[in-house]
């Protein structure tokens, strides 16, 4: 019995010894599986983008899909090196790109205070817009007021002129004026096509600032409902964002059926409205690269397939809107 034993100690002992050996020996696959994370597609290759030289792409919030979509039509992986996980917002992107630590960026359009770094730099920056969005306001669902004005809004933000819906054709009910922080496209937006430089009110940017986009939403919706502490107000607030991004959130979390989209100067922003430009508060969101940058470089080869059939279909795919081709005021505006 004994031998019998030593015999079988002796033939495991001479199989892991076997099994390490080979194990020892065989390769591993860690560079060929990293190699293949990294090919390329046939479109980057018609494009002649290879990944040494796939450009550095960063932008906002809202435009994260965007940039995403960019990298999976270059790379046949999203494992790759450079599929980005996280966007640095609006305004820190622009910080990249003026301080040339990215290639492009996609965002809003920049606000004063943003093109007075670039100027301070000494650094020009071009815009390509390649899809249409908008700024709209939104409240609870449950408040009937229907329209704001121009003068509504500025009066709202920049005096915090008005603070009851009835003056403006609602319930009587406190309006709670919810802002975006500083860096954030929506606010650039804001600055941009509302406030036109101007300061918003001091006690609403101390007392009613929101710092995420999907908490913007939250806010409105459930604002009068008393938040955490569940004790209900007298109140419906205001609040602002940008229309596919609502519609996307809407999609995954249903938030958009909690909130009411306002009519601006008597236009209900709806995807016809903003692709043909009659609602008023239509910008778009652009690929931002230097003047500098190379005639040759990858980031202007990808803006460039972005512009074309292939890449409008990409953006469609995203359920952004696609400007109607006849129009050129978006482009002229920021030339």
């Amino acid at each position: 019995m004994r031998k019998i034993l030593l015999i079988l100690l002796i033939i495991l002992m001479a199989l892991s010894f076997v099994a390490c050996t080979k194990g020892a020996d065989m390769p591993t696959n860690n560079a060929t599986d990293k190699e293949n994370s990294n090919l390329m597609t046939d479109t980057a290759d018609k494009l002649g983008i290879t990944h040494q030289d796939y450009p550095r792409i960063d932008g906002s919030t809202s435009t994260l899909s965007i940039v995403r979509a960019i990298n999976e039509a270059m790379y046949q992986n999203n494992e790759n090196d450079n599929f980005p996980e996280t966007a640095s917002k609006t305004v820190p992107s622009y910080k990249l790109l003026i301080n040339g630590e990215v290639d492009m960026i996609i965002v809003p359009y920049a606000s004063s205070d943003v093109l007075a770094l670039a100027e301070d730099a000494g650094v020009k920056l071009e815009f390509f817009p390649i899809a249409a969005e908008a700024l709209v306001f939104i409240t609870p669902i449950e408040n009937n007021t229907e329209n704001l004005t121009m003068e509504q809004v500025r009066s709202i933000y920049l005096n915090y002129g008005i603070k009851n819906w009835n003056v403006i054709g609602g319930p009587n009910r406190e309006l709670v004026p919810i802002c975006r922080n500083s860096d954030s496209g929506s606010q650039s937006q804001m600055d941009n096509l509302v406030l036109n430089g101007k300061k918003m009110h001091s006690a609403i940017r101390k007392n009613y600032v929101e710092l995420t986009m999907e908490g913007m939403l939250e806010q409105v919706a459930f604002y009068h409902n008393g938040g955490l502490n569940g004790n209900p107000t007298n109140s419906y607030a205001l609040g602002y964002t940008l229309f596919t991004y609502l519609k996307n959130m809407g999609d995954i979390t249903g938030i958009d059926s909690k909130l009411k989209l306002l009519a601006f100067e008597g236009v209900v922003p709806t995807e016809e409205a903003i692709a043909d430009g009659s609602y008023s508060l239509t910008d778009a969101y652009y690929a931002v690269v230097r003047r500098d940058l190379p005639k040759d470089h990858s980031a202007r080869s990808i803006i460039n397939w972005l512009k074309s059939d292939d890449g409008r279909t990409v953006i469609k795919g995203l359920r952004l809107i696609t400007p109607k081709k006849e129009e050129g005021g978006i482009e002229a505006q920021r030339m």
